[in-house]
């Protein structure tokens, strides 16, 4: 972890009103008692947003130089040029393989024994928590040979050319305005009548090594419904690590994969969206307690309206 990098971060974060004055110097303290940012001080970082019910706030530094404009200009596919399908059925293939690999060899997944849940599903949206740079690739394997598209911010798809890879690997870079969502819906409807798996990351923000699951944003329900399809709900999750693992700091990690939920029809629109992202939620937190074998609870209290609500009061101009 670069020390300045994280300080221009959470003076980023201090200075855009999303944390306190009293956390960014608890931050900075913490790191010139440790003497540089580390490990440490990432997890009281995480510790106080969770505390606070800061869930939305962004937990990695990350540059939006050169990034997607995905304002309506952006093009999503090529359907029509032989050469795209080409790139798309290349690159995708090398990213199953390095899903395949990362999962196996990085964190420690050899199988899925929840995959069996997605036998008869065809099209979908999965959602799952958000806590790596490489969670992307765990995504990957736990779809096994399907048809997969990953929704990601505009800033993790550059125009340059590892931009160039990742969207011909099927990267779909969520919109910045009107024109844009039109767009986007346009794709996701493609990726629907080809049958393929659509992974949101609901959380909004990358928590890395964060195991509960946080509150989750309202997109994925809505495509949900309006597409007809169902909720793929997935939790990545952290065992203890042995042997060489431990020797060596690498994670022993596992994917669990919940029912598919769909849509009560029967609900007003508004409704049967809610209704289905509080069943997702509710299985979410089902996979967590499951596996860990302890109930699900946060520092802040209960979350039933955080999401909404921050706990921290915003940052006036005085403050500045």
């Amino acid at each position: 972890m670069k020390t300045k990098k994280y300080k221009r971060f959470f003076k980023s974060l201090y200075d855009a009103g999303d944390i306190s004055e009293e956390l960014y110097n608890a931050l900075i303290d913490k790191i010139n008692a440790e003497g540089r940012m580390n490990k440490r001080v990432y997890e009281f970082f995480l510790a106080e947003l969770e505390r606070r019910a800061l869930f939305d706030v962004d937990g990695t530094p990350f540059s939006t130089k050169n990034s997607a404009k995905t304002d309506g200009s952006f093009k999503y596919k090529s359907p029509r040029n032989p050469f795209w399908h080409l790139a798309h059925a290349f690159t995708s293939s090398v990213f199953k393989f390095l899903g395949w690999f990362a999962s196996a060899f990085i964190f420690g997944i050899w199988r899925v024994p929840d995959r069996k849940k997605l036998k008869d599903v065809r099209a979908c949206i999965s959602v799952s928590n958000h806590v790596g740079y490489l969670d992307a690739l765990l995504t990957r394997y736990a779809f096994g040979c399907r048809k997969q598209y990953i929704v990601v911010a505009p800033h993790n798809c550059k125009n340059n050319f590892g931009g160039a890879i990742l969207k011909s690997a099927t990267v779909i870079p969520l919109p910045i305005n009107f024109h844009g969502a039109k767009a986007f819906s346009e794709m996701l409807t493609y990726v629907k009548l080809r049958d393929g798996a659509l992974h949101f990351y609901p959380e909004k923000s990358m928590w890395v090594g964060y195991k509960k699951p946080r509150p989750l944003k309202d997109g994925p329900f809505h495509f949900a419904d309006r597409l007809d399809i169902p909720i793929v709900p997935m939790l990545y999750v952290y065992k203890e690590p042995k042997g060489l693992r431990k020797l060596f700091h690498m994670p022993k990690m596992a994917i669990k994969i919940g029912d598919p939920l769909y849509a009560d029809f029967t609900l007003p629109v508004a409704d049967r969206e809610m209704e289905l992202k509080k069943r997702t939620e509710d299985a979410m937190k089902k996979l967590y307690e499951d596996f860990y074998g302890i109930p699900l609870s946060y520092s802040c209290g209960d979350l039933e309206n955080v999401g909404a609500v921050k706990a921290e009061t915003p940052k006036t101009t005085e403050n500045k």
